[in-house]
């Protein structure tokens, strides 16, 4: 079944940033206060690309009405985000890599560090990116303004490294460093801190599928982690979307 919401690109993309039916009956909380979700787009087993855009938006529209009830509903909410309990990642995870076809998204380009492809978003409540990782490059540090970053990896292997800011020192200390090689959920968001992901290989390249909810357009990026409190201002561009390749491309990166 198609979804009744168009999918369409941000209006902001222009090209690729080289900074180089849930209802509410259907939810209640267990015995821990914890909600579950009784849709049948939660059961087991996998499904495709189009099965997952078209159950996505009504649970994060029903999370985001939630989460406006009360401040405590929306601590309960955010303390279950990435975790096994969550249905965006219980939904991500059951997406068929396999089956989705994701190499018709995958445009590498051998002059950037990696492409940003857009395979889906409704610009409300998600997008859906195909990012393509040239061999030993990397993405700057960055945060995630939006409810989290969830990752899996397709191709290859990616490396993520986690910081937080020490505001004695005005620098960013790393506080993880992690390899991931299969296909299981990694999460973030801000209140776990920042990262950089990359392609630690130097030979092979690598493929990850990204979901952020909901789309943003702008976020911070560190370029160099001695000065924390110097961020610069990065525009969301995709290198391509749908599959296809824009014809002309821009760049920005503002100083704040």
């Amino acid at each position: 079944m198609a979804s009744n919401t168009p999918l369409s690109s941000s209006p902001t993309s222009v090209s690729f940033l080289a900074y180089d039916t849930v209802c509410e009956e259907n939810c209640h909380d267990d015995v821990n206060g914890k909600p579950v979700y009784n849709d049948n787009s939660l059961s087991d087993g996998p499904i495709t690309l189009s099965e997952f855009i078209e159950a996505l938006p009504p649970i994060l529209r029903l999370q985001r009405e939630n989460g406006r009830k009360s401040l405590h509903e929306r601590m309960k909410q955010d303390a279950l985000r990435g975790t096994k309990d969550d249905p965006v990642n219980v939904l991500f995870s059951r997406l068929d890599l396999s089956s989705m076809g994701w190499e018709k998204y995958a445009l590498f380009d051998s002059m950037k560090k990696y492409t940003r492809n857009l395979i889906a978003t409704d610009d409300e409540t998600f997008t859906l990116l195909l990012l393509c990782w040239n061999p030993n490059k990397e993405s700057p540090i960055h945060d995630h303004p939006c409810d989290g970053c969830w990752l899996r990896v397709c191709q290859g292997k990616v490396q993520e490294t986690r910081y937080e800011i020490n505001k004695d020192t005005d620098k960013m200390d790393v506080t993880s460093d992690e390899v991931y090689e299969d296909d299981a959920p990694a999460f973030i968001n801000d209140s776990m801190g920042y990262h950089k992901v990359g392609n630690p290989s130097t030979s092979t390249p690598a493929v990850t599928l990204h979901l952020y909810c909901p789309p943003f357009k702008e976020c911070k990026i560190w370029l160099d982690p001695s000065h924390a409190s110097r961020p610069s201002n990065a525009f969301m561009c995709n290198h391509s979307e749908y599959g296809v390749k824009p014809t002309c491309e821009m760049f920005e990166v503002n100083m704040i």
